[in-house]
């Protein structure tokens, strides 16, 4: 018994912390987009916002390039909405943001490093299309040592745009 409990000890101290299981959002990073109306402060509803290329291309998620879901479609980002729980509170479906756009992604994704940058459509036609770049700080790198690589508390910063009619 003895040795079974050293032998759990020692291995418990051996394994490096990279090699141990994180969270359900390992390998995965999010783009958080808030739109805002330049008067009133307020996010926009109704807004198609889209992650495309230096040459102004949208981007596809070919074979899961990009994202570990919506394999081969345009990568476009989705409202956050609210959802009820079991005990009746009501909390936010991704708890990195509220009531702004999000986009998954790998945790491999350096925006910089090819100049991307996302396009802001209006559905409705009360804004003009926008379009503004992504930098490595907009980043939300969940449960990966890939954040170090940006250095301490340079990344979660979401996309912030000021849109006037």
């Amino acid at each position: 018994m003895k040795k079974f409990l050293l032998l759990v000890f020692i291995s418990t101290f051996s394994f490096s912390q990279e090699g141990l299981p994180h969270c359900g959002y390992d390998f995965t990073t999010y783009l958080v987009a808030n739109p805002i109306d330049s008067t009133t402060k307020k996010i926009i509803n109704d807004l198609q916002i889209t992650l495309i290329d230096s040459q102004g291309n949208e981007v596809v998620n070919t074979n899961n390039e990009f994202s570990l879901i919506h394999k081969d479609k345009t990568l476009i980002f989705a409202k956050n909405y609210r959802v009820t729980l079991a005990n009746a509170e009501e909390r936010w479906f991704y708890n990195i943001c509220e009531d702004q756009y999000l986009l998954q992604l790998k945790a491999n994704f350096i925006p910089e490093e090819k100049g991307y940058s996302i396009k802001i459509s209006d559905t409705l036609n009360r804004y003009a299309t926008t379009t503004v770049p992504v930098f490595n700080s907009n980043l939300y790198v969940l449960c990966t040592t890939k954040v170090k690589s940006f250095g301490p508390k340079m990344t979660n910063n979401m996309i912030t745009i000021e849109m006037s009619k």
